[in-house]
This record gives C-alpha cells, sequence and structure tokens, in this order.
C-alpha cells in the first residue's frame, strides 16, 4: 500500500524525477512566459486555470479513488497544517506579487531555467524576501499570529462538514468544470488578436474526459474512504506480526520509567469500560473506548507522543493498540500484562512474575477488588520512582524524531 518507504537516496531520486516532470509540464504549459501567467487577470488567456485545475482535479480523484480502494493510506499522507488568517494575509501578498510581477515563486524557477532575465530577477526577490521574513517573523507578536492564529491543525473539507471525502471530490469537479466554461465564455469576450490561447480539445475527447472524471468521482463516493476499522483489515497480517512478536509489549516497570521521566510526552489510554476504570487506574490516564479509538479518537496524535493502551489483561488493549497504529504518527505500545499485572507488581508486591514477552491468557476482567470507587487515588497508581529498580528491563520504547515537511511554492 502506497506512500511507499524509500532510503534517503532513492527518495531524493525520485523527488528529483518527479521535480523535473512537474517544471517540464509547467514550461510547456506557457507558465514561464509572465505574459500567460498575468493574462488571467485580464480574462483573455485563461491556459493557466485550466492547466492548474486540470492538475488538481487529476491529483484529487487518483488520490481518494485510490484511498477508497485500499491502494493508498491516505493517514500517511502530509497535508499541509491549516493556520486560518495568516493563509489569509499570505494569498494577499501573494495575489498582490503575483500580479504585479507576473510570476509566483514556482513559475519564477521555471522561467529562471528557460534563461529569462524577469523571471530570474523575480526568483532573486523571493529569495530576498524569505531571508527578510526571517528576522521579522522573530518578533514576538509576529511570531504569535503566524503560528497560533487560526491554527486548526491537519484539517480538510470533509472533516468540517463531517461528510465523506467523495462528495468533497464531486464538488470540487463541478467547481471545476463551471470555472472551465466561464473561462472560455472569458476568452471569447476578451480575447486578444495577438493573444491566442490554446485550442481547445475536440468535442468528443473533452466529453470523454468529463464523464470519465464524473465517474471516478461516483467510484469513490460508492466505496467510500476506509474507516480505521477498514485500515486494520487492510494490514491485519503485518499488526499481528508485530503483536505476535512482542516487540510492542513493554513491562510495568518501563512504563513505570515512562511516567517518571519529565522529558517525554506520554499518553495513557485506558480501555476498560468505566465501572472497571472508576475503580482503580493509573494517574493521568484517559479513558477512551474501543467504539471510541474506531471512530477516530483522539482526533490529534503528535508524533512526538508515546502512547501506552492498556486493559485489565491484553485482549482489548491490542485491539486499542490496532486502531491507533494504522493512525498518522502514533506510537503505540500495549502494557504487557494489563493492568492485573501491574497490580500484582506494585500492589501486591511480585515483583518476579514473567516479563513483557510472556504473553497472558486472562478474559480482560479485574482480579483485584478495592473498597470503593479509587479512580487514580490508590498508591500504584503512581508508584515511587524508587520502585523501578525492583522490575529490572529491556527497554522497548523507542522515541520518534518527526519529519518536519516544508511548504513551499504556491503551496
Amino acid at each position: 500500500m502506497a506512500p511507499f518507504s524509500f532510503s534517503h537516496a532513492t527518495a531524493s531520486l525520485v523527488a528529483a524525477l518527479i521535480g523535473f516532470c512537474f517544471g517540464f509540464v509547467l514550461e510547456r504549459g506557457g507558465f514561464g512566459n509572465a505574459r500567460n501567467l498575468a493574462a488571467q487577470f485580464y480574462l483573455y488567456n485563461m491556459r493557466v486555470l485550466k492547466v492548474m485545475f486540470t492538475a488538481i482535479i487529476t491529483a484529487m480523484l487518483l488520490v481518494y479513488l485510490a484511498s477508497a480502494l485500499g491502494l493508498l493510506d491516505f493517514e500517511l499522507l502530509y497535508v499541509p497544517p491549516t493556520h486560518l488568517w495568516p493563509g489569509v494575509l499570505g494569498g494577499l501578498i501573494l495575489g498582490v506579487g503575483f500580479i504585479v510581477g507576473g510570476y509566483c515563486p514556482g513559475t519564477s524557477l521555471v522561467s529562471m531555467a528557460t534563461l529569462k532575465t524577469d523571471g530570474t530577477i523575480f526568483a532573486i526577490g523571493v529569495v530576498a524576501g524569505g531571508l527578510l521574513f526571517g528576522p521579522i517573523v522573530a518578533i514576538p507578536a509576529v511570531w504569535n499570529f503566524w503560528n497560533n492564529s487560526g491554527a486548526l491543525g491537519r484539517l480538510t473539507w470533509a472533516d468540517v462538514l463531517g461528510i465523506d471525502a467523495g462528495w468533497i471530490v464531486l464538488a470540487v469537479l463541478a467547481m471545476a468544470f463551471g470555472a472551465f466554461a466561464l473561462a472560455e465564455v472569458c476568452e471569447r469576450i476578451f480575447s486578444r488578436p495577438s493573444e491566442r490561447p490554446l485550442a481547445p480539445k475536440p468535442r468528443r475527447a473533452r466529453r470523454a474526459g468529463v464523464g470519465l472524471a464524473i465517474g471516478m468521482a461516483f467510484a469513490a463516493i460508492a466505496v467510500g474512504q476506509p474507516t480505521i476499522d477498514r485500515r486494520v483489515d487492510w494490514r491485519h497480517a503485518s499488526l499481528d506480526a508485530s503483536l505476535a512478536s512482542r516487540q510492542v509489549h513493554i513491562d510495568p516497570g518501563e512504563l513505570l520509567d515512562l511516567m517518571h521521566n519529565n522529558q517525554i510526552q506520554l499518553v495513557l489510554v485506558d480501555v476498560r469500560d468505566e465501572p472497571d476504570f472508576n475503580q482503580f487506574h493509573l494517574a493521568d490516564a484517559r479513558n477512551i473506548t474501543l467504539e471510541d479509538l474506531a471512530a477516530g479518537e483522539p482526533k490529534e496524535i503528535d508524533p512526538k507522543e508515546i502512547v501506552v493502551v492498556m486493559s485489565n489483561d491484553e485482549a482489548r488493549a491490542e485491539q486499542a493498540w490496532k486502531r491507533l497504529t494504522v493512525r498518522r504518527g502514533a506510537n503505540a505500545y500495549v502494557l504487557a500484562g494489563g493492568l492485573n499485572r501491574w497490580l500484582d507488581v506494585f500492589a501486591d508486591n511480585k515483583a518476579n512474575l514473567p516479563g513483557p514477552d510472556s504473553p497472558v491468557d486472562g478474559d480482560d476482567t479485574p482480579r483485584h477488588s478495592f473498597d470503593g470507587a479509587l479512580g487514580s487515588r490508590h498508591a500504584a497508581s503512581r508508584p515511587s520512582p524508587q520502585r523501578i529498580a525492583e522490575r529490572p528491563f529491556q527497554s522497548k520504547v523507542k522515541v520518534l524524531t518527526p519529519v518536519r515537511v516544508p511548504g513551499g511554492g504556491c503551496g
């Protein structure tokens, strides 16, 4: 399933190849000529709108249809986080620069590559502007606006409207077809003899393209975007293999060590029923049911967080681990032996119990009783750090460093 994982050298080669092809298509589409680009704003040559919308709907259809069919894991694709008001301001500045200079940052590089003087000067200006932006954004007020104003995280229209992404695909298609029709009307009204637009394709070819696009959109709607449980089914072989190897099961001693480590971001997810959770749970644990996890809770998972899931034994926690692992950026582990083993070790002082590589055959019911709903007020909810030494363990948790994917150009 895509996206594929490449070595650094292979990834660089693929990126260079895609970049070359992208630049070649832009140049062949006339994007290296400022006259063609500026013509959009005077409505007499709309080739840029047509080329860009064609690229957008082609990529959109292929991405969402592949996602619906299980050929692509959309969760693993980088979606730039939404910063609403900086985006609005940046769009206005980019638009003014586009009109005045005739280029955007990406098209100026295309122009420079074909040795055009105006494109080269514009590209130099882009670099100078970037260098100037550094000290400006370091001003506290600007930094706060840039990073926190309208910060909505990874967000799509499907998330906002709470509908399947296939309907968004269909709506964007309708908008694109309307834009194409309006563009041709504008070209007929405002065309100039010296600036002839691209010749339209034969009607039969255009109708076939429209029909294919609409068919792909309805196919994406019919199949639907994959739910978390569908993604678990697609990856069940690799997930089951990871669980069978016990590489994601951590010892109670290691979890206690993590709880007292203030250098990490630890998230404890307790998937038991609410009555069991209210009787006893670890300090700072969150009660999230399997159904909530299947529905996409928690909404945001930071790759820097270490997530440890737990139940009374292991069965429910392993199901929860699967649902978290198919999410983007989740670094999740299972508490070996569950809270029953945790209480055996830190409440009943049985430090010589089996380690995390020993499976548990329990039925996920609690084996310890309490005098009431103690929650996290029990001493075993957060044992003293001195007790870490009682339980030697081999560390399995890996702290991941998230890869920051840079944006740029018109993106």
